[in-house]
């Protein structure tokens, strides 16, 4: 049984704008797509009754539960070097544009064997790239829940993807994906420095929605993480029913650098005082300084 998210990709699924992603809508046969949704791990969510809680649960809590089997066999798939290799033949031109070299440095770590499936008692390991692929879901919505704004995913992922096992009596509004873009005439300089002094406390003002994908069944999102990646999550109205998705990313074994302002930009950018550059100047000090020392 085919169980990749990928097997109905077509070139018309390709996005460019604002960040490279593709949408596949009935990403999975509808047959499949019904096995997998009534295998979901619904048995095992923690915390049903509790007012919209975001959960996780990884593919090593249902290991050994034959009611999901197929969605532990679904999720270990998308952990796995074939699913990696399946998103590199999409991505490729672009994650090669995007971050040269990187390609080259995951499939040898892959041959060095020095990648981990994250699970629900392990965490990412330094010089290992992780593979991430878990059951999410969000519990039902006793009153209004809040806008998630724009943001981008943790700046060592290579990308992100998100797939919607929406129930059928689910009539539900809200808890839609959106796609945003910078405003005009910011360059990487700028979007450093405003994520970096206002921590995404005020990215409204900085952007502007392009796109919305609806929280539909058998939907599958997958995105490269750069600087532009902003999405967010539209607040879900009252509700009795479970919003379910599964998350998926890749991680590097180290920072992308995408968004990680250097020590030389810290200094030019606005709104730092001066007393904080000369911290900043010192502690980058600081750490250089241990580090050699470590090394002598």
């Amino acid at each position: 049984m085919n169980l990749s998210l990928l097997q109905n990709f077509k070139d018309t699924d390709f996005h460019i704008n604002p960040f490279p992603h593709i949408i596949i809508h009935d990403a999975l046969p509808n047959n499949i797509y019904e096995k997998l949704k009534n295998s979901a791990p619904i048995n095992l969510i923690p915390n049903i009754q509790e007012d919209n809680v975001r959960g996780n649960i990884h593919h090593d809590q249902m290991k050994d539960n034959f009611k999901n089997k197929m969605f532990y066999d679904f999720l270990n798939y998308h952990n796995s070097v074939e699913y990696y290799e399946e998103f590199i033949s999409i991505f490729e031109d672009h994650l090669k544009k995007l971050y040269p070299n990187l390609i080259e440095r995951t499939r040898l770590l892959i041959k060095k064997k020095q990648f981990l499936k994250l699970t629900s008692e392990n965490s990412k390991k330094e010089n290992f790239m992780t593979f991430n692929s878990t059951y999410s879901y969000n519990t039902p919505v006793k009153s209004s829940s809040h806008i998630i704004g724009p943001h981008l995913d943790h700046y060592d992922k290579i990308n992100f993807g998100l797939y919607y096992l929406r129930l059928d009596e689910d009539k539900s509004e809200g808890g839609d994906l959106v796609i945003y873009k910078w405003k005009n005439g910011y360059n990487d300089f700028k979007k450093k420095n405003i994520i970096y002094t206002e921590k995404w406390s005020n990215m409204i003002s900085h952007t502007e929605p392009i796109k919305t994908l609806k929280y539909k069944k058998n939907t599958f999102i997958l995105a490269l993480n750069s600087i532009n990646s902003l999405h967010g999550v539209t607040p879900r109205n009252q509700t009795n029913h479970i919003r379910q998705f599964c998350y998926f990313s890749t991680s590097s074994n180290k920072d992308l650098g995408f968004a990680t302002p250097n020590l030389l930009e810290k200094i030019f950018f606005k709104d730092i005082s001066i007393k904080r550059k000369i911290c900043i100047i010192l502690n980058s000090l600081r750490f250089w300084t241990n580090k050699i020392f470590k090394k002598l």
